[in-house]
């Protein structure tokens, strides 16, 4: 009774106003609480809340199946790779309510490859027409109508509406355009119903698409420090960050070139190893125009026929794809060498780019290119 207790007491630490979404339920009392709490984190995508819930009343009420329920509707229903199927198969139906049941035969028609959900829909509904679970499985996203619907039916049900309604306004599906304002006004009517990470996500990436990355990021973290450890939310953390310190980002890349060809020169193979990666090689194509190629630490000791005077790298322009997690960056160099048999000297003049992309341990180089510019020369072949 003491774990029961205090697992009520956290759904209280998580819910706004509590939310009914299964009004027959066979668990007890406080269970099928804790299990309507979950079925809010569930359909506002925050499916990890959701299954710590589930899990938790199966430990102190192990005669609710409506805990497995949320649990086989937060795995993955795909046939190659899903445990939806094998988790419903560990359901004892008996023990399930009417309203129970017909959510486990929707749950049981997204693992057939019969076409049967739309009558099996089609009957829940007729059942449980004011089902408030029953209902939301119709809404989509091909009828952005479905979710106002949703929310003018069901109000206190309509968190997952309002975030879905949000990105309808962000993407100018409703209206004439974009409407942030909007956007953001929906977010606002799900936090009055439901309190959990993914409404400061939403209300990050919906700041992002507007072209605030300052918010985007205010909001990334706060999403983010609701759970750091294996956060979903942390993937775009470090987007956000890099598209509000762009300027910086682009200036340490071109330093990390600048470093990198130094070394490269100097034959620093200890310095030259900060710049690539061993998860994957760096292909180079040299000013000579020959064959592309691995660069490793192996060249920067092979002798050559020349010796450089001066070699300087200019004019850099850094462009990030949209992720911010690839960066190319165009550059020319100048500069000259001397054949060491003939001390023939020979002005060098190349055009070059060179693609880096972000990693756990930071930028790393995955491919370089360089070739004359205009009438200019490459290096030896």
């Amino acid at each position: 009774m003491k774990l029961q207790t205090t697992l009520f007491s956290l759904v209280l630490m998580f819910s706004v106003n509590a939310q009914e979404w299964i009004s027959d339920s066979e668990c007890k009392s406080e269970s099928a609480k804790i299990i309507n709490q979950a079925i809010s984190h569930l359909v506002n995508i925050e499916q990890s809340v959701a299954v710590g819930m589930a899990k938790a009343v199966m430990i102190s009420d192990k005669k609710c199946e409506c805990a497995k329920l949320v649990l086989a509707a937060a795995a993955s229903g795909n046939q190659d790779f899903g445990s939806r199927k094998a988790k419903l198969s560990e359901v004892n139906v008996s023990k399930l309510s009417l309203e129970e049941k017909a959510w486990y035969d929707l749950l049981v028609a997204t693992t057939t490859e019969e076409d049967d959900w739309t009558s099996t829909y089609d009957k829940a509904l007729a059942d449980f027409p004011n089902s408030p679970l029953i209902n939301w499985l119709s809404t989509s996203t091909e009828d952005w109508s479905t979710y106002s619907n949703f929310a003018t039916n069901f109000p206190a049900n309509a968190a997952s509406a309002y975030n879905m309604l949000a990105y309808a306004h962000a993407y100018g599906e409703i209206g004439d355009g974009p409407d942030y304002d909007a956007a953001f006004a929906s977010l606002d009517k799900l936090e009055k119903l439901h309190n959990g990470p993914n409404s400061l996500d939403s209300r990050a990436e919906i700041a992002a698409m507007k072209g605030d990355y300052e918010m985007a990021l205010d909001y990334q973290l706060k999403a983010f420090d609701y759970a750091t450890s294996s956060s979903p939310y942390q993937y775009n953390l470090p987007v956000y960050w890099r598209k509000v310190n762009e300027s910086d980002v682009s200036n340490g890349l071109i330093e990390a070139q600048k470093n990198m060809q130094n070394a490269i020169l100097e034959g620093n193979v200890e310095d030259f190893s900060k710049y690539i990666s061993d998860d994957f090689d760096l292909v180079t194509g040299d000013s000579n125009l020959g064959d592309f190629y691995n660069f490793s630490t192996d060249n920067i000791a092979q002798d050559q026929n020349y010796t450089w005077n001066s070699f300087d790298l200019r004019d850099f322009k850094t462009h990030f794809s949209p992720d911010m997690r690839t960066a190319i960056l165009t550059f020319y160099a100048s500069g000259s060498y001397t054949f060491t048999d003939s001390s023939e000297e020979v002005a060098y003049s190349t055009r070059a780019s060179s693609v880096w992309i972000a990693t756990d341990q930071g930028w790393k180089c995955a491919h370089a290119n360089w070739a004359p510019y205009k009438t200019g020369t490459g290096i030896p072949n």
